[in-house]
């Protein structure tokens, strides 16, 4: 590990909120040459796997996918068929992945997913498992960077690597924080502007909006065009999907409680 990699460690012991660990993490992935990082934390139910209904807390998510990526993957609930969650799961060790060695033998949805990770640029990394003895789950993981050259994900060095600052994020993280909700952060819209989303979301015009919230088309307008400026986007499109990614919304077609926090 070098020097740089090793001071960024320690620089983890003076983050106190979700996004600066987000943040962080992301540096931390450059640094070992991969382009985008997922980390999940929460505590499992006894004698459960990672996944829905195995968790005994709302998981706490730090995701830099792409917005449309995440907003498809949740919206499908595609972590059901996912072969490298699921290859993931069955092991405690860091696992290489690379979707194209799952292709031949998957059919129907499963391919389906797998071509769409391979052109969202979600096709080779590193995963790194974390069980506490109490309960407590974490992952971490990194993707490749297509864009540039990098050691083979199954380098033994690289692992090492991968493990090592997977759990020291993950420990350090977990003691700073925990996985308590106000300790994140979440933006500034209004309870009417995540009102008018979630309409918008189901497929509501600004007429519909305006009729089921008893207010005017124009005061409809004003709120979406609020959002789009909050949420730095160009369109009611972009805005739903963005709001999913962050965990703030549901994602269209779905009912009940998001089940994660997203960040």
């Amino acid at each position: 590990m070098d020097h740089l990699l090793q001071q960024q460690l320690i620089d983890l012991h003076a983050l106190s909120e979700a996004g600066e660990f987000k943040a962080h993490l992301q540096t931390i992935a450059r640094t070992m040459g991969f382009e985008r990082i997922f980390y999940v934390s929460a505590r499992l139910v006894p004698s459960s796997v990672p996944g829905p209904g195995g968790f005994a807390e709302t998981p706490l998510i730090l995701c830099d996918y792409p917005s449309d990526w995440v907003a498809h993957y949740q919206g499908k609930q595609l972590a059901r068929i996912d072969p490298v969650i699921a290859a993931c799961n069955a092991t405690r060790r860091p696992l290489s992945w690379d979707v194209r060695n799952y292709t031949p033998e998957a059919g129907g949805a499963v391919r389906q997913l797998l071509h769409d990770a391979i052109d969202a640029g979600i096709d080779r990394g590193v995963s790194v498992p974390i069980y506490g003895v109490s309960g407590e789950y974490g992952m971490v993981t990194f993707v490749a960077d297509r864009g540039a050259s990098s050691p083979p994900l199954d380098d033994s060095g690289l692992l090492r690597d991968c493990t090592l600052v997977a759990n020291h994020f993950h420990m350090t993280l977990r003691q700073r924080i925990g996985n308590d909700p106000a300790q994140v952060e979440t933006l500034r819209l209004t309870a009417r502007e995540l009102e008018v989303m979630k309409w918008a979301a189901a497929g509501k015009t600004r007429e519909e909006i305006a009729d089921i919230l008893k207010v005017t088309p124009h005061t409809v307008k004003f709120h979406l065009y609020n959002t789009h400026a909050k949420l730095d986007v160009f369109s009611t499109p972009h805005a739903i999907a963005k709001l999913v990614y962050l965990g703030l919304l549901e994602p269209p077609g779905l009912t009940g409680n998001k089940g994660y926090r997203m960040i």
